[in-house]
């Protein structure tokens, strides 16, 4: 069991490692999606069509990769198996809040005694512009009527709902 904390380099590599084809794929989708647009604007609905079509096959697969990346992300950033802690680093917003839902659903299931949950969601350094995550976890404890608190930068407390026995 890994109990060390990673550094941002780990976290940028381990990202970049697992991410590559799917961002690769992205692109490819892209460059369909372009292709298909041109075609039309030409006139040529047959290969505009066609394009269209390898570009949402593409995205299929990209987002068959993103999955994937994101387990193998998941596991090795939350390798110490502590179900106390959760780090969201390396996902993208679904995909944490997809974590996020089965950890607490993990927890409330459980019927161990209620201490709150530490969700670490990063600062933000590596989104563009705003930082996504925090926002998105906020918005999700706030829909479904969690209470949590700042922990510290980039980290958060959330009291799990335990329903009494």
């Amino acid at each position: 069991m890994d109990t060390r904390k990673l550094s941002e380099c780990e976290l940028d590599d381990v990202y970049k490692f697992h991410r590559k084809d799917a961002q690769k794929m992205t692109r490819i989708a892209s460059q369909y999606s372009r292709a298909a647009n041109d075609a039309y604007l030409r006139g040529d609905c047959v290969s505009g069509h066609h394009y269209s079509l390898m570009a949402r096959e593409a995205q299929f697969v990209a987002n068959c990769l993103n999955a994937k990346a994101a387990m193998k992300i998941f596991k090795y950033v939350n390798s110490t198996e502590d179900l106390w802690k959760l780090d969201l680093h390396g996902l993208h917003a679904n995909e944490a809040i997809q974590a996020l839902h089965c950890r607490l659903q993990q927890i409330e299931l459980s019927g161990q005694r209620p201490k709150p949950l530490e969700v670490i969601t990063g600062r933000g350094k590596h989104s563009q512009g705003a930082p996504v995550i925090p926002a998105a976890v906020r918005n999700y404890l706030k829909e479904w009527k969690y209470h949590f608190y700042d922990l510290r930068a980039g980290a958060i407390a959330v009291r799990p709902k335990f329903v009494e026995r």
